[in-house]
C-alpha cells in the first residue's frame, strides 16, 4: 500500500546533509580567514535543504524527526570520539583503525553535519510548538482571526 501525504525527498535530504558536511570540512580543512564565508554558505544551504524536507510536518512529527536526528548525531559522534580521544587500551585500538587525516576529517565532518541538522530540526520543532510554522498563520494572525475579547 503506497504512503499518502508528502514524504521527504531522500536525494534532497542526502544531498543537503552532504552539503552541510562539505561546509564543515571546508571550515576544518583550510587555515585561511577566507574559509568562513564558503563554509557558512555551504552550511546554510545544506541546513535550508534539510529543514525544507520537514516543511509540511506537524508538531508531533517534527518532534520525532528531531529526536531521530539527535540519535543519529550521537551515533555519528561515537566513531569520531573514539578516533580523536582514545583513553583506554580498547578505545586506542579502535582509534588506531580510524587514524589518518582523511578519515579524521571525514568523521568530524559527518559528526558536525549531523549535529547541525539535529539543531536545525530542534529549532524548527520549537518554532512549530510555539505556533510559528511555515505556511501556517502566525500567532498574531490567529488572535486577530479569533476576534479576541470584545
Amino acid at each position: 500500500m503506497p504512503r499518502t501525504g508528502s514524504t521527504p525527498s531522500r536525494p534532497l535530504l542526502a544531498g543537503s546533509v552532504a552539503i552541510v558536511a562539505a561546509g564543515v570540512a571546508v571550515n576544518l580543512l583550510f587555515d585561511s580567514p577566507l574559509r568562513t564565508l564558503p563554509a557558512f554558505v555551504l552550511v546554510a544551504l545544506g541546513v535550508a535543504g534539510v529543514t525544507s524536507t520537514a516543511r509540511e510536518h506537524g508538531t508531533a512529527r517534527l518532534r520525532r524527526t528531531a529526536k531521530r536526528w539527535w540519535v543519529l548525531a550521537f551515533a555519528t559522534f561515537i566513531p569520531y570520539a573514539l578516533a580523536t580521544a582514545p583513553d583506554g587500551e580498547s578505545a586506542a585500538a579502535v582509534g588506531d583503525a580510524f587514524a589518518g587525516p582523511v578519515v579524521s576529517l571525514a568523521l568530524e565532518s559527518i559528526a558536525g553535519a549531523t549535529v547541525l541538522c539535529a539543531v536545525s530540526m530542534t529549532v524548527l520543532y520549537g518554532f512549530a510548538w510555539y505556533g510559528i510554522h511555515p505556511g501556517r498563520p502566525t500567532p498574531e494572525e490567529r488572535v486577530l482571526a479569533d476576534g479576541g475579547d470584545e
